[in-house]
């Protein structure tokens, strides 16, 4: 069961990876020829980022809620959030896409 969340937990993430190279280079298309390694992806080389709720630089998880409302998440896939806005399955991200090129993350 551990071995299960674990790889879970990274697929979700993965995937939300993979979307926000979708979003640069074709839903949004503001770096259309971007071709970056795995390392460079890593170190963030790309344009804009994805800040998500409780995370340093977007640490208050009740944005979560706001996320999950406007886009009805619980009817359209089925995640919800508990009382403490922890998302469930635990395997679940939320965040949002900046595509400003100077976007930078900061703690506050």
């Amino acid at each position: 069961a551990l071995m299960l969340r674990i790889l879970a937990d990274r697929l979700a993430e993965a995937l939300a990876e993979y979307l926000h190279v979708l979003i640069r280079k074709d839903f949004w298309g503001y770096s259309p020829n971007e071709n970056l390694n795995v390392e460079e992806v890593i170190k963030e080389k790309y344009r804009g980022i994805r800040p998500a709720p409780g995370y340093p630089c977007c640490p208050e998880h009740k944005l979560k809620a706001i996320i999950f409302e406007k886009l009805d998440v619980t009817n359209n896939i089925g995640a919800s959030l508990t009382e403490s806005y922890s998302m469930y399955p635990a395997a679940t991200v939320s965040g949002f896409y900046f595509a400003h090129p100077e976007a930078r993350y900061f703690g506050t």
